[in-house]
């Protein structure tokens, strides 16, 4: 999925960055917001082909929607960190 992504991001005291990032697909057929935590060695374009791995799995049918909401009670991580919404 050809996606374009715009990113900001802040550093928190626990010396990760909390990425918020824009992902517009060149397609037009949706506009996404979300967040992930980096670690302080992750380079920007690792947390760029992060992001870019997730909607391309998602052109493969795979939801964008959270996971780990169905796993509140359980201590469950999932493996890219991304907390993805659709823009309104």
């Amino acid at each position: 999925m050809d996606v374009k992504i715009r990113l900001s991001s802040k550093r928190l005291n626990s010396g990760r960055c909390q990425v918020h990032f824009h992902v517009r697909t060149k397609t037009g057929d949706g506009k996404w917001y979300g967040y992930t935590l980096a670690e302080p060695q992750d380079t920007v374009s690792e947390v760029v082909n992060r992001i870019r791995s997730r909607f391309s799995r998602a052109e493969d049918k795979i939801s964008l929607h959270q996971k780990v909401l169905y796993h509140m009670n359980e201590h469950y991580r999932e493996m890219d960190d991304l907390m993805i919404f659709r823009a309104p």
